[in-house]
């Protein structure tokens, strides 16, 4: 029994590990987590591979907002920093992500997407509103298989440029399409 003692205290912490979730007080803060979290999770054989950025969802809508606009124009600056190969979509004469395709992707009728662009990868994600906080959940899906290769789940303080984000307040437009 003695020699087991050891044991407890590294059950304890692998066991409460998953209970954790990150925390966030600014988008920018949010998007730095996501990032970070999403290049640590990209394996070796998925280095250098490019990847593209959806715009986060409404997990009960489906359609991203100004919430969900702004936070893929800080994801794919975050994940740059992070030095992870992202191909900017919004330069073309017609932007390739709708919001159609964005749903298709989320359903995993990815193989439209990759034939349409050069990347192996996307980063697709949904938001969820609680009362104080909004649930950011985040995926970096392998195009040709449809397997998530990693996820990030941040929790981001509802401060009032995130409720003004949340609710799109046209007088003031904190981003602009």
């Amino acid at each position: 029994m003695k020699r087991l003692w050891w044991i407890l205290p590294l059950v304890l912490t692998l066991s409460c590990a998953h209970l954790t979730t990150q925390q966030a007080f600014t988008p920018q803060a949010c998007a730095q987590a996501v990032a970070r979290s999403i290049g640590m999770g990209l394996e070796s054989s998925y280095a250098g591979i490019t990847v593209i950025v959806a715009a986060p969802v409404d997990a009960s809508t489906f359609r991203p907002g100004d919430f969900g606009l702004a936070m893929q124009e800080l994801l794919i600056g975050a994940l740059v920093a992070e030095q992870v190969n992202v191909l900017e979509v919004q330069l073309r004469e017609v932007p390739y992500i709708t919001c159609q395709d964005g749903l298709m992707a989320l359903s995993r009728d990815a193989a439209r997407l990759k034939d349409e662009q050069r990347a192996g990868i996307i980063v697709v994600g949904t938001y969820v509103v609680q009362r104080g906080s909004v649930a950011l959940n985040v995926r970096a899906v392998d195009f040709t298989t449809s397997d998530v290769i990693t996820a990030s789940t941040v929790n981001l303080s509802k401060t009032a440029s995130v409720r003004d984000l949340l609710r799109g307040c046209p007088e003031k437009r904190l981003y602009e399409r």
